[in-house]
């Protein structure tokens, strides 16, 4: 492989431990212009929201991610005491309850 764009490989972790290696020209087919992701990446080092929110983009508000995101996340385990995690989660309820993904 040369060093073009197109022959970027990345790898996506998924539940279970499994890792998914995706071409770029696969996953250029599913950039969200309006998404930002909550956990990780550079446009969070001047993220100043409370831990597990973001800052939407359309209004700068900040808001609990819905969706799966491998991330830090705090929660309350079976027993009713607090956890924290690094691990696939969401807050479905758009607050901070917070389901973790176990398979």
């Amino acid at each position: 492989m040369g060093d073009t764009h197109k022959d970027l490989i990345f790898l996506i972790p998924l539940p279970g431990g499994r890792v998914a290696r995706v071409p770029i020209d696969v996953l250029e087919h599913y950039v969200d212009p309006s998404a930002r992701i909550s956990h990780g990446g550079e446009a969070e080092e001047e993220d100043v929201t409370a831990h597990s929110m973001s800052v939407d983009p359309r209004t700068g508000a900040s808001i609990w991610h819905t969706d799966w995101e491998l991330g830090q996340c705090d929660y309350t385990d079976e027993n009713g005491f607090p956890q924290s995690a690094y691990a696939w989660h969401r807050h479905p309820l758009g607050n901070e309850y917070t389901e973790i993904y176990q398979k």
